[in-house]
């Protein structure tokens, strides 16, 4: 293909490319969009024009026509939780490929700053809101989250009944039922478990997957080894020496997130409990400390990079066609030394 190459100098406009591509300027228009309905001839044709001629396109004179930053804000509770890592990387990796750059910021676990953040971003006129709420703040934004009308996908949340509004979530029911009756058949009898507050949607789930082992499985539940509290190291720490300290203490512990299972293991430590000799152990997502751990740590696993993949495409969809919907992706048990007799 033969190229007209514009005059030294002068800012190369999306007039540039389309005399370039050989095609209208509505054309270019639509396949740096991403219109859905541009053909993939049609595309390439316009990719080659851009490399060619180094084209930038002005996002701010885009953003002023349209409304739109093509941005979208990655709210999360907190920066420090290694999962968000791979959600992360996964979920602007497909953003970026559909040309939306992401804005990842911290609510440090505070309802409060997911209401100020969410606002932040309304007026920043982002085109897609990706959501890890606080652990108890899940019921304190959705009315919020409503109200601004912006394309959102709650991530491990519930959904909310909006059009706008999709969530992508984790069957952690179903891993902590798998979880829970692996340790029954190890022999274990008394089984704790460590999560969130009962109103958390995650933390429900899992508790309420425990429940269910333990109740097909005939054994009686002791609401002294149920410690509904909270997500961070510290009410692993705390719960777990507890527990530890009871009469009758657990032989058996799952941690339901892997923030509680750093304060699990370090009040262990202190305690000089053994991990799959004194106390059978199981975690929640395979991070580096379940793997290199000694021994290391069985776990209710989820693909964390599939989760954020999802995310992305549940939100490109949700701005284009505005249908809400949920995803419900699966966990699975991976067992490992901690839990084995």
């Amino acid at each position: 293909m033969l190229f007209d190459t514009p005059s030294p100098g002068n800012k190369i406009t999306i007039r540039d490319v389309a005399k370039q591509a050989g095609v209208s300027i509505s054309s270019v228009s639509r396949a740096l969009s991403n219109h859905p309905h541009v053909s993939e001839t049609l595309r390439a044709r316009v990719r080659e024009a851009t490399i060619s001629l180094n084209y930038q396109p002005d996002f701010l004179a885009h953003s002023l026509r349209s409304g739109s930053t093509r941005s979208v804000g990655f709210v999360v509770g907190t920066i420090s939780n290694p999962i968000m890592a791979d959600i992360s990387a996964s979920l602007g990796k497909v953003l970026a490929s559909h040309g939306y750059a992401m804005m990842l910021i911290s609510s440090q676990n505070e309802p409060e700053l997911d209401d100020i953040y969410l606002q932040f971003l309304a007026h920043r006129q982002v085109s897609g809101i990706v959501i890890s709420t606080a652990a108890d703040g899940e019921m304190q934004v959705g009315g919020l989250i409503q109200r601004l009308g912006i394309p959102t996908v709650m991530l491990d949340r519930q959904r909310l009944p909006s059009d706008h509004v999709s969530a992508v979530q984790s069957d952690h029911r179903t891993g902590m039922q798998e979880a829970t009756a692996h340790l029954l058949g190890q022999g274990h009898r008394r089984i704790a478990i460590i999560g969130g507050q009962e109103y958390f949607d995650p933390a429900r789930e899992r508790l309420m997957g425990f429940r269910v082992a333990m109740q097909e499985a005939g054994i009686a539940i002791d609401p002294s080894l149920e410690r509904s509290v909270g997500m961070s190291k510290l009410v692993g720490y705390t719960e777990t020496l507890s527990l530890m300290g009871l009469p009758n203490p657990p032989t058996a512990l799952i941690a339901g997130g892997n923030l509680i299972l750093t304060g699990v293991l370090q009040a262990l430590h202190e305690r000089k409990v053994v991990v799959g000799r004194d106390l059978a152990l199981i975690g929640c997502d395979d991070t580096e400390l379940t793997q290199l751990h000694s021994p290391a740590i069985s776990v209710i696993a989820r693909d964390l990079s599939l989760m954020g993949e999802t995310a992305a495409n549940l939100l490109l969809d949700t701005i284009q066609n505005g249908d809400g919907t949920t995803v419900v992706l699966p966990t699975h048990l991976k067992v490992r030394e901690s839990s084995l007799s």
